[in-house]
């Protein structure tokens, strides 16, 4: 069983199909694995046993009358900022830790359990999803499956942790800045920030309106992809919801673009695994073309984009701003509170530093196919360690021009932590990014892809 647990979702897709095995006998063992991690990892913040039990027998259920949907059974995790009907959506505060349960399920949730999916449970996150350390104040730190006592990133951090520690089939996430596809490389996982609106965030608690994206995080690109094709479509009760048209994922070669990163401070394990992974996009036949740095500071752009989401957080979160702001943890207050001195020509002077990165994006991809990067410039650090502030410099770029990226695991030696690789595309390209992944992860599966003399 403990394999079962650890194999991707299309394996566990076929061994439901086979009668291998049944939804209740997977969701049993990965509830018994979740309580058994909750004291060292803390991935979760609420699991229902009696209520996941009821929905896997649901699915066994119409499985034999009616046959099998495309995610019949599968064990899917929740961000804890997505509504799922029946439960607390806490978005990790304690201000909403009395919150009345759900009504309705968010968006992508009910798109999931159309598809057959039982919901395991909520998973933890940096509070309010307004950070990437996960050291969250009011539910206990989630712990690096890889290294207990370091951060699994964020603020999708017990997404990428479950997905990491086999707790679940694959987990949702959401995606500011980067709170997917950091986690995912904190984790050595795969994650997946789609094209803007393609996965409707309607149900969510919102960090910013035109930066929100809810993603998928899973142990394979091919699951990426049964997820994606489950969860997209448009959504009209959704002002952020797009109707995103995928283009095919093509054949043959394509021009990688490298921007030159010198201006980021980029931890040399970190560069050296990126270099590893350029040579096999090379040796798999694809072109490598530089591309020169960014025109703008990338700090100044995460900042903006910081300011962005903490001034839209003081809308949404406005009833407890006025009434409970001592629940609020010193670090939020004070984040929101800097929000609040800031004056409408600061705000717009923000968002039009978003539209130069979005620029800058588009000019990079008119060069070439997808870009390439490392999706953080470190590793997972220790809780306590300072946090760099560096983590979404290279991945908020993505999140401002609203354009598909994922993070990809790169080999890295054994008890070593995990380091991603970043791939990104225009508009349109998720299916295109997650066929270049899955080449990739082949490759390394294959044992063909040499690792550092040092390893």
């Amino acid at each position: 069983m403990r394999e079962l647990l650890g194999a991707d979702v299309t394996t566990q897709r076929a061994l439901l199909a086979q009668g291998a095995l049944t939804a209740v006998e997977m969701a049993n063992a990965y509830l018994d694995a979740i309580e058994h991690s909750q004291p060292t990892l803390n991935a979760f913040i609420a699991i229902d046993r009696e209520r996941t039990l009821a929905a896997a027998r649901d699915s066994d259920a119409h499985r034999a009358r009616q046959g099998a949907r495309a995610l019949e059974g599968v064990a899917i995790a929740v961000k804890d900022n997505l509504d799922v009907a029946g439960w607390r959506t806490t978005a990790g505060m304690a201000t909403r830790r009395d919150a009345a349960p759900a009504a309705h399920d968010s968006a992508a949730v009910a798109k999931l359990r159309d598809a057959g999916a039982v919901i395991l449970g909520k998973l933890n996150m940096h509070e309010a999803a307004l950070g990437a350390d996960n050291l969250n104040p009011h539910f206990g730190a989630c712990h690096n499956p890889h290294r207990h006592g370091y951060t699994p990133g964020g603020s999708s951090g017990g997404s990428g942790a479950a997905v990491a520690a086999n707790l679940c089939s694959a987990a949702l996430g959401s995606d500011s800045m980067g709170s997917v596809r950091i986690p995912a490389s904190y984790c050595g996982v795969f994650g997946l920030k789609p094209s803007f609106g393609a996965i409707s965030p309607r149900g969510s608690v919102c960090v910013s309106r035109r930066l929100d994206h809810v993603g998928p995080l899973a142990r394979s690109a091919r699951d990426l992809g049964l997820l994606l094709a489950a969860m997209a479509g448009f959504d009209p009760a959704c002002a952020q919801s797009r109707a995103v048209e995928f283009a095919a994922a093509g054949a043959g070669p394509l021009r990688i673009g490298v921007p030159a990163l010198t201006a980021i401070d980029i931890d040399p394990e970190v560069g050296a695994a990126f270099v590893r992974g350029l040579d096999m996009l090379r040796a798999a036949g694809h072109l490598i073309v530089a591309l020169p740095a960014a025109q703008l500071d990338s700090g100044t752009v995460r900042r903006s984009g910081l300011l962005v989401c903490e001034a839209e957080m003081l809308v949404e979160h406005a009833d407890h701003w006025r009434t409970r702001r001592a629940d609020f943890s010193p670090q939020l207050a004070g984040m929101l509170a800097w929000a609040e001195r800031k004056s409408a020509l600061e705000f717009v002077a923000a968002q039009r530093a978003m539209d130069a990165a979005q620029v800058q994006v588009q000019m990079w991809l008119a060069s070439c196919d997808v870009l390439a990067s490392p999706t953080t410039p470190q590793r997972a650090f220790a809780f306590g360690a300072p946090v760099p502030a560096n983590q979404a410099d290279l991945t908020c770029f993505a999140s401002m021009a609203g354009v598909p990226a994922l993070s990809l695991p790169l080999p890295v030696g054994a008890g070593e932590l995990p380091i991603g690789l970043q791939l990104i595309g225009r508009i349109g390209d998720d299916l295109r990014l997650l066929a270049l992944a899955q080449t990739c992860s082949e490759w390394r599966n294959s044992g063909e892809w040499p690792l550092a003399a040092t390893t």
